[in-house]
């Protein structure tokens, strides 16, 4: 909402104490904590007691990936998906206050951490609900990122031991075995690992490098193996 024309205070005679006075107009108030709060760094949730949603700010759409209009049709719950969440609604609406942390699902399906602070409102004589939070995307992307690493370690170790056992050598041969053929055909160390283990032959990149290794026999027992796999 822009600035209502001719609201913001000029200096009279200079002072700039009056210009300081001058931000103390009720319209103006109403006009900058509206422009503030919409464009807050907090995300800013109002609902009624049924809850509806009846008024969000801009950066609850910009983070969750809805238009306003979306957002306004949907519900609470629709948003905050934990499986306590309609109960801590009503829990709320019982002590007249909340605070905790939930989890806001996005447009586009993502789960993200939102810590906030909950209490009753009145406007008009009516009862609303006003929620203000955080949603902290750094910590959220470090998250991810530790999870996607947790996930790649287990498949390199379950491929390590696949080929280990299936050619007879050690762990830290197969790794080094691994890594040296995606390393050489450009392949993600990850998805070659998934090969070694979902296909039930090994995969010829890997193949290539194993005719390196001086364990022939080894070699010949495996390839027997996995070819009758």
């Amino acid at each position: 909402m822009p600035l209502l024309e001719g609201a913001w205070p000029q200096k009279v005679n200079g002072r700039p104490e009056d210009a300081i006075k001058g931000l103390a107009l009720g319209p103006l108030q109403q006009v900058l904590l509206h422009d503030a709060a919409d464009r807050s760094p907090a995300l800013i949730f109002v609902a009624d007691s049924e809850m509806r949603y009846l008024a969000v700010n801009t950066t609850a759409c910009e983070v969750l990936g809805y238009t306003r209009d979306e957002l306004l049709a949907l519900r609470v719950t629709d948003i905050a998906v934990s499986v306590e969440a309609e109960s801590l609604y009503q829990e709320m609406l019982t002590v007249r206050s909340q605070q905790g942390d939930v989890e806001l699902r996005t447009k586009d399906g993502r789960l993200l951490p939102f810590v906030y602070e909950a209490s009753e409102v009145t406007v008009g004589k009516a009862q609303h609900w006003v929620a203000v939070g955080f949603v902290n995307l750094r910590l959220f992307d470090r998250v991810q990122q530790l999870e996607t690493a947790l996930l790649s370690r287990v498949v390199i170790e379950q491929a390590k031991g696949v080929l280990a056992g299936r050619y007879e050598i050690g762990l830290e041969e197969a790794f080094e075995t691994i890594r040296s053929a995606a390393r050489s055909n450009n392949l993600v160390l990850r998805e070659l690992c998934a090969r070694v283990i979902d296909e039930p032959s090994t995969p010829a990149e890997i193949e290539r490098r194993l005719q390196h290794l001086p364990r022939h026999e080894a070699r010949s027992r495996g390839a027997d193996r996995s070819s009758t796999v």
